[in-house]
């Protein structure tokens, strides 16, 4: 069996099309269907279908990949462990990380890293928790540092790296920015500008208002804790965000926080990892690094192991 053909079929499960996934691979689209075709008379089953176009994936389809998704990930272990033989004079870390996180918690590290591993490049991906997670299943990404809880299970190693208050903003004028203390109640009917339904932060915050019987009013959904700052301080709407997100609008007062009686909201950052997975060295350097700049007490084990295997004694992670 040719292995490019389960890596074709793996490109067109994520990308959808037969041209983005021969772009990928840099080969043409016939190139492409030969490939599968092929693979599909090797594993004697229909593996898909075209409705339009969109590829709909038989069950043989879905199982084959499976063991593409795997393999795919076991090649990635092996060129990591070749390279791991050669030092840390060159290499590669690849780091999922939340929008803030690469902004306002991380950057000291990043600059660490640089000078002490100048030859290994950082390739980072910013998107929200959970799509991180899901390209570290698909062996895309090496750890991912993201807002927790995350719905674990068994799967994952999570350790708690930054805890951050969340503020009530406002622009300057609206109605309830008088400077006096506001009921929780008083939120109720204003418009609010959030993330996207499936994000850990918005989950937070709507819990906690939902413990002070409110249910907020969400005007619009953006991913970017950037973008929703700039639409409060333009008068569309409260928010809640990180304190460190905002520090510089409240000292310049284009923003103002609102002091909402008996609310306390807290986000907390955390490294994730999956559970036995093989963390290279260039990820040991990285994490090792993050623990010495950000005093946040990872095991050692993390960061000392003989060639990155993981020990039995497993952290338990936040559920």
């Amino acid at each position: 069996m040719d292995n490019r053909a389960l890596k074709y079929l793996l490109s067109l499960a994520e990308r959808g099309s037969f041209t983005s996934a021969a772009k990928e691979h840099f080969v043409t689209q016939p190139a492409v269907s030969i490939a599968l075709r092929k693979l599909e008379e090797e594993l004697g089953q229909r593996l898909y279908r075209i409705e339009g176009r969109t590829v709909l994936f038989t069950q043989a389809g879905e199982i084959a990949l499976e063991y593409a998704r795997r393999l795919s990930k076991l090649e990635t272990e092996l060129f990591q462990r070749m390279s791991d033989l050669g030092g840390l004079r060159r290499g590669r870390i690849s780091l999922g990380t939340i929008d803030a996180a690469s902004i306002y918690v991380l950057p000291e590290v990043f600059s660490r890293f640089r000078e002490r591993f100048a030859g290994i490049e950082v390739k980072l991906e910013i998107s929200s928790t959970m799509l991180l997670v899901e390209k570290m299943d698909a062996g895309q990404l090496d750890l991912v540092i993201g807002t927790i809880p995350v719905d674990a299970g068994r799967d994952y190693e999570i350790f708690p790296i930054y805890s951050e208050p969340l503020l009530v903003i406002a622009p300057p004028g609206h109605p309830l920015a008088d400077g006096a203390a506001v009921s929780t109640g008083s939120l109720a009917g204003h418009p609010f500008i959030s993330f996207h339904e499936g994000s850990i932060t918005r989950l937070i915050v709507e819990r906690a208002l939902a413990g002070m019987g409110v249910t907020p009013v969400i005007a619009m959904a953006i991913d970017s804790p950037e973008a929703i700052k700039h639409l409060v301080s333009s008068g569309l709407g409260l928010a809640v965000l990180p304190r460190r997100v905002v520090q510089g609008e409240l000292r310049e007062g284009s923003l103002v926080v609102l002091d909402v009686k008996g609310l306390h909201i807290e986000r907390k950052l955390g490294l994730i990892l999956r559970s036995e997975q093989y963390i290279s060295a260039t990820a040991r350097a990285f994490l090792g690094v993050m623990d010495e700049v950000m005093e946040v007490g990872l095991p050692p084990r993390l960061f000392e192991q003989d060639e990155g295997m993981r020990g039995p004694d497993r952290g338990t992670g936040i559920r």
